[in-house]
C-alpha cells in the first residue's frame, strides 16, 4: 500500500514470522525443510522526508538517526560489505537497525535507487524476537515490500527472499540460511511449506491431518544466529563436506546431496567425531562457504553436524511424501511418523551444540504426555540455544499445552504465550 503523508509518500508493508517445523539448521546444507508461517507479523512503514538523513523508529526500540550513507559503499554493497558495516560500526549504529538499513542498502544497489530526500522508517512487530520464530527475516522482508511500493521495483520469484538474506549476511554479519526468508516470503498461514534449499526450490504446500495443529513455545532463552554456537555448528557441517566429498570421491554441491548410508559407511578415523580448526586446516585447509570462519583453537562437531544435515534431509523428504499421500486411515501412521522426526531432529541439534536444558525439559514434558494425551512430539527449532519449540499437537490438547506453559515457564521468564 502506497499513500501520500503530509505531502509526502508513504509506503507499507508486512511480513509474517515462521515456525520451523523440520530442518532448522540444515538449510545451508541444502536440506529439504518445513515450515509454517505465523499468524503474527511485523509491519514496516516508510515515509520520504524532505530533508537528507535515515530516521528509525519502533515499537519496542528507542529511535535512531542516521546520515545517508556514501552512495559509493552502497553501490558496492555486494562485492564490498565489509565497507558499509565499517560506516555503520562509526555511527555507532544499534544491530536492530542495520536489519531494515541492510535492506535499503541492497534494494538500492540492486535497482541503482536513492531516495529524493531522507527516508523515516516505523516498524510494529507481533513476532516476538530473538525466540527462533525468524523475527529478522520477518521485518527484512516487510522492508523489501515497503520499498518495492515506495520505489516502484518490483523483485520476481525468490529475489525478494534472497535479498533479505544478503542483508543479513553481509550487512547484519549473520551467517543465516535462506529458509527464513522464503518462507516468510511464500508461505501460508496454516499450511506447512516446503523448501529445498539448494537455494531456494519452493514446493507446493501441504496440509497436516485433520485437527492437528502446530505451535510455537517460546522457552524464554533468547538466541542469535550470530553467536558462537550457531557458527561452529554451521563450520563443523562445511568442514565435515570437505571431507565427506573426498572420502567418496565427488563433488557435492551441497551436504544433503549424500545419503544417510554414505554417511554412516565412512569410519570414524576419516570422518571424525571432532575436529579442531587447525586440525582441519592441516588435513585439507579448503572450505567452500563464504560466512563460515575457522578458528584454529575451537573444536568443531564435524560428524555430527554431517549426520544431522544429512538425516534432516531424509526426515523432511518422508513427512511431505506422507502427508502428500496420506489418507485419513493413515493417520496414525503419519502422526507416528512426525514424532519420531521430532524427537531425531532435537537429539540432532543437542549432538551440534545447539541444544539448551530449558528446551530438553519442554521437549521431555511433551513427549510424557504423548498421543494418548493429544501431543505428536516436539522439537528445538530455528538456531537453537534456546528460542521456541516447535509442537505438534491436536487442536483439542492446546488447552493442556497452555497449563503446561503457565507450569513450567512463567515463573523463569516472567510470562510466555503460545504463538501460531
Amino acid at each position: 500500500m502506497t499513500a501520500e503523508s503530509a505531502g509526502h509518500r508513504c509506503a507499507e508493508g508486512s511480513a509474517p514470522g515462521r515456525l520451523d517445523v523440520l530442518g532448522g539448521v540444515a538449510d545451508y546444507s541444502g536440506s529439504l525443510v518445513l515450515q509454517m508461517p505465523l499468524a503474527l507479523s511485523t509491519r514496516v512503514s516508510i515515509e520520504e522526508r524532505s530533508e537528507p538523513g535515515l530516521w528509525f523508529s519502533s515499537d519496542q526500540q528507542a529511535a535512531v538517526s542516521l546520515p545517508l550513507p556514501p552512495r559509493e559503499i552502497v553501490a558496492a554493497v555486494d562485492t564490498a560489505p565489509a565497507a558499509l558495516r565499517q560506516w555503520l560500526d562509526e555511527q555507532a549504529t544499534p544491530r536492530w537497525v542495520r536489519y531494515p538499513f541492510g535492506c535499503l542498502a541492497v534494494f538500492a544497489a540492486r535497482w541503482n535507487w536513492q531516495p529524493a530526500g531522507g527516508l523515516a522508517f516505523r516498524i510494529a512487530s507481533d513476532v516476538p524476537a530473538s525466540m527462533g520464530v525468524s523475527s529478522s527475516a520477518a521485518l527484512e522482508v516487510a522492508t523489501l515490500r515497503a520499498l518495492e511500493r515506495l520505489a516502484g521495483h518490483a523483485f520476481a520469484g525468490t529475489e525478494l527472499a534472497r535479498a533479505g538474506q544478503r542483508a543479513e549476511n553481509d550487512v547484519v554479519g549473520a551467517p543465516c540460511g535462506l529458509m527464513d526468508q522464503l518462507a516468510s516470503a511464500h508461505g501460508r498461514v496454516g499450511e506447512l511449506l516446503p523448501i529445498r534449499c539448494r537455494p531456494d526450490g519452493l514446493v507446493d504446500s501441504v496440509r497436516l491431518p485433520p485437527g492437528v495443529i502446530v505451535v510455537g513455545w517460546p522457552s524464554g532463552v533468547r538466541h542469535a544466529v550470530a553467536e558462537s554456537p550457531y557458527a561452529t555448528a554451521r563450520t563443523a557441517a562445511f568442514m565435515g563436506k570437505a571431507i565427506l566429498e573426498r572420502a567418496l570421491g565427488r563433488r557435492l554441491a551441497y551436504l544433503t546431496e549424500a545419503t544417510p548410508e554414505e554417511v554412516a559407511a565412512v569410519d570414524r578415523h576419516t570422518l571424525p567425531d571432532t575436529l579442531t580448526g587447525a586440525e582441519f586446516t592441516a588435513r585439507l585447509a579448503v572450505m567452500d562457504d563464504p560466512q563460515s570462519r575457522i578458528e584454529p583453537g575451537r573444536t568443531y562437531p564435524v560428524r555430527a553436524a554431517v549426520s544431522f544435515a544429512v538425516g534432516e534431509n531424509a526426515r523432511a523428504e518422508r513427512i511431505t511424501a506422507a502427508l502428500r499421500d496420506g489418507s485419513d486411515g493413515d493417520r496414525a501412521a503419519v502422526l507416528a511418523m512426525i514424532r519420531a522426526a521430532l524427537g531425531e531432529s532435537h537429539a540432532g541439534y543437542t549432538a551440534i551444540g545447539l541444544g539448551c536444558p530449558e528446551t530438553d525439559a519442554m521437549v521431555e514434558a511433551i513427549a510424557s504426555r504423548g498421543p494418548a494425551g493429544g501431543f505428536h512430539g516436539a522439537r528445538i527449532s530455528g538456531g537453537g540455544s534456546g528460542g521456541t519449540v516447535v509442537v505438534v499437537l491436536e487442536e483439542r490438547a492446546l488447552a493442556d499445552l497452555l497449563a503446561l506453559t503457565d507450569r513450567m515457564t512463567a515463573a523463569r521468564t516472567g510470562g510466555v504465550r503460545i504463538v501460531r
